[in-house]
């Protein structure tokens, strides 16, 4: 361990080379080799200032340099884990993925039980496909004591879930919850397994006994109002009354500041209810129901923070508009409008102009957006409204314009350039489609949305850039970066819809 006095000239020093990197990254850079060479910093935190530089160099995209420096640091404190997490990081940036592994378990031989190391290490292996290297990880905790390691040991049982081994992921995580019952997160974690596998009152179980043991812990509280709101769909109670019940419960045991989100998603739950399953000949009938979603709007703004009404307003203008209540919802985006703070005009005005195209009212809706992009530090959001809106009117000239406007501004925003390359589909055909492709690359590399349309330009069997192998690898980066979204794993449905169905067909023809 560092003495005071050491750990007090690293911050004077740490503090001066964030204001010389202010300046320019060549000053910090000086500034850290003079540091090393005059003898004003102790040998002892040598390593710290060599991890300091090498973090400069990596985003100076200097990568031989920063190589260098890790390397640096690693030799003169091999034992801390921080070191060998970082060069890692550097190299799966760069695509090295072995050379990572190899970092990884080098830190493993002086960090044997290092957590951040090892849960580290047990996801690169899953990445790899490695899943016996992993658990070879995971075995060596076993004579070690769980209060020591149980969080390794939870990522070894979401690791085992996410590989389809759903019965040893349930053995560890119940057995956790056994040694570490006062870990919220991992009830959370246990829960969302149950339900995922469809078995409900396994779920209910596992959230009640957090919730007796915990319950303080508001996201197990509204992992439990899903559960409940699905029992009472399933057995066609849409006043939901097992829901409310909890709703109650929850708001006697959680903590003050969550109060209000509480009742706003017992409106929400109601309002789902009676717009999808109920009308004037149900009992109980969508105005009942309705009108008990307003009274738990009206118990949310109530209890919520002055700052956060609008997003109220917000939720409850759009309850209005589904239930037919244009000129209240419209009132209430208005209020919603008044109070919110500057960086969330953008999204009081979404609100409005898609209500105007709603009702039919398609000039005022763009007028509402205009008046949003002339907003200083306009959101990319609103944007790419105005370009659907276009779109959905059949402009597609004028879409293509207000996305190249659009990307002048927010030129790292993916979903822009997905936008203009389908577009220019329309107009320009293929050639320019594929340019703005590799724009779009250059600009926002990491962007799944960009990749996934990179692979419908070469899934197309009418275009001469119909290439398979090329669609393959577009679609592997666009699950890569952004599996939250369906588009990429729809897209590699239809890639082997053409590969394994039609191409034989066609070769027959």
């Amino acid at each position: 361990s560092e003495s005071p006095a050491v750990r007090s000239a690293f911050k004077d020093f740490y503090r001066r080379f964030r204001s010389e990197e202010k300046i320019s990254f060549q000053a910090a850079e000086e500034f850290a080799v003079q540091s090393l060479a005059n003898g004003s910093l102790p040998d002892s935190i040598h390593w710290r200032v060599y991890l300091e530089l090498a973090d400069l160099m990596k985003r100076s995209n200097k990568f031989e340099q920063a190589r260098n420096l890790y390397q640096k640091a690693c030799q003169l404190q091999p034992y801390a884990s921080q070191v060998w997490l970082e060069f890692s990081k550097l190299e799966e940036e760069c695509g090295n993925m072995n050379v990572c592994a190899k970092i990884l378990h080098a830190g493993l031989e002086y960090c044997e039980y290092s957590e951040n190391l090892l849960n580290r290490a047990i996801k690169h292996e899953e990445k790899m496909g490695n899943l016996c290297r992993a658990r070879e990880l995971l075995s060596r905790l076993k004579h070690v004591g769980i209060e020591k390691v149980w969080r390794t040991v939870l990522e070894g049982a979401l690791m085992e879930a996410r590989a389809g081994n759903d019965v040893m992921a349930r053995r560890v995580l119940k057995y956790l919850m056994h040694h570490v019952p006062w870990y919220g997160p991992l009830y959370l974690e246990a829960f969302k397994l149950e339900k995922d596998l469809g078995r409900t009152r396994d779920a209910l179980h596992v959230v009640e006994r957090g919730l007796t043991g915990i319950p303080r812990y508001g996201p197990l509280w509204f992992g439990a109002f899903r559960l409940y709101e699905e029992m009472d769909l399933q057995y066609e109670s849409y006043d939901l009354p097992r829901s409310m019940s909890v709703i109650d419960r929850a708001t006697l045991n959680i903590s003050k500041e969550l109060i209000w989100k509480v009742h706003l998603e017992a409106a929400q739950m109601l309002e789902r209810s009676s717009t999808e399953h109920l009308d004037s000949s149900t009992d109980p009938t969508l105005v009942q129901v309705i009108n008990m979603c307003r009274k738990r709007f009206a118990l949310s703004i109530v209890t919520c923070p002055p700052s956060l009404r609008w997003k109220v307003w917000l939720a409850a203008g759009r309850m209005e508009v589904a239930a037919g209540n244009s000129d209240v919802a419209r009132r209430l985006f208005l209020r919603a409008h008044r109070i919110v703070p500057d960086k969330g005009k953008a999204v009081a005005l979404l609100e409005s102009a898609r209500l105007e195209e709603y009702v039919g009212d398609v000039e005022l809706a763009n007028a509402i957006l205009c008046k949003s992009r002339l907003v200083g530090g306009s959101d990319w959001k609103v944007w790419l409204e105005s370009v659907m809106l276009s779109i959905r009117c059949g402009n597609y000239s004028r879409a293509i314009e207000l996305s190249q406007q659009a990307l002048q501004q927010h030129s790292g925003t993916g979903r822009l350039w997905a936008s203009l390359i389908q577009l220019l589909h329309f107009s320009e055909g293929e050639e320019a489609q594929f340019k703005s492709l590799t724009l779009a690359l250059n600009a926002v590399p990491k962007s799944g949305e960009v990749w996934c349309e990179g692979a419908r330009i070469h899934l197309n069997p009418f275009s001469h850039t119909f290439d398979l192998q090329r669609a393959s690898r577009h679609l592997f980066f666009a699950t890569k970066f952004t599996p939250q979204y369906g588009d990429g794993f729809l897209e590699s449905l239809r890639l082997l819809i053409v590969a394994q169905l039609l191409l034989p067909i066609a070769a027959l023809i």
